[in-house]
């Protein structure tokens, strides 16, 4: 599960709850971006402070891992221009694990801009996807021009088989609590 974690919040805790049993995973691991392309700079936390937020909601998980990956690619210069790629990150995580079978979790409001993502269509061919639901965005997500280049949707549980990629949307994720918000003050967390 990629991301800012600008900062991490109950809401990423939920929903790696529930796509680790939904999916049936053993772990799940927050990567926590060390410079998102499609976010300005300008609203983001210090890397350490964000890492730091998501050490918080792992503590007592031990399901729940929280990693600087993309972070020490980024000092081996494995990004053009400096600047997180999730097709980097997911083609080096299977050279490094190759048997282990990912699944690439990503909130409803991820969905909406995944085709505009850098190589949307070879990571959807990479790695099954399951989209977690976010209520503010089930009806634009679902209905989005990203979903035409994920392949067959299934449940959930069947994510993490081969040879075909597929998809999932998991609607039992409800919270409503973002990054945003809390920065806005909007929410404590």
């Amino acid at each position: 599960m990629g991301g800012s974690f600008n900062p991490a919040h109950q809401a990423h805790q939920e929903i790696a709850e529930v796509a680790r049993k939904q999916a049936r995973l053993s772990e799940v691991w927050w990567l926590v971006s060390p410079k998102n392309p499609l976010k300005l700079d300008l609203n983001m936390m210090p890397f350490e402070d964000r890492l730091f937020s998501a050490c918080i909601f792992a503590k007592n998980r031990p399901w729940l891992k929280v990693l600087d990956y993309e972070y020490q690619l980024q000092r081996a210069k494995c990004f053009p221009n400096n600047r997180a790629s999730t097709i980097i990150t997911i083609t080096k995580l299977q050279q490094q694990f190759p048997a282990t079978s990912f699944i690439w979790i990503m909130g409803a409001d991820n969905l909406i801009q995944f085709i505009h993502w850098k190589d949307a269509r070879k990571i959807s061919k990479l790695v099954d996807i399951l989209v977690m639901n976010r209520p503010e965005f089930t009806f634009k997500a679902l209905s989005s021009r990203s979903v035409s280049i994920l392949g067959k949707r299934c449940a959930p549980h069947s994510l993490g088989n081969f040879p075909k990629r597929k998809w999932a949307y998991s609607f039992l994720t409800r919270n409503t609590l973002s990054a945003t918000k809390i920065r806005q003050n909007k929410f404590s967390f």
